[in-house]
């Protein structure tokens, strides 16, 4: 079992999960992505009470991932959001392009 990591805007990481391969990697890093996106609703929704419109929330899409190896060996996974990443520990040879 290996880890996946979450790197925020400041370079503070946290474990999200515990993965097997990289099936687990992409469905974890969705599953987090959904849930950021859901948190941001229920936030704008407490914000803007009556006036909260849903088609002005702005969610976060991944339109594409870029991977590539750390010096510490491990690999970090951009999904588009510019300054915050993903970062496993699994082998680079388990990568499969979908």
């Amino acid at each position: 079992m290996k880890n996946l990591w979450f790197e925020n805007n400041e370079g503070v990481e946290r474990l999200i999960a515990a993965v097997d391969n990289w099936d687990d990697v992409y469905c974890c890093i969705n599953a987090f992505i959904d849930q950021c996106n859901e948190n941001k609703k229920i936030q704008s929704k407490e914000i803007y009470g009556d006036e909260y419109d849903e088609s002005k929330v702005r969610l976060f899409e991944s339109h594409y991932t870029r991977i590539w190896q750390q010096e510490d060996g491990r690999l970090k996974i951009d999904v588009g959001s510019w300054d915050e990443f993903f970062l496993t520990d699994l082998p680079e040879e388990r990568i499969k392009i979908k």
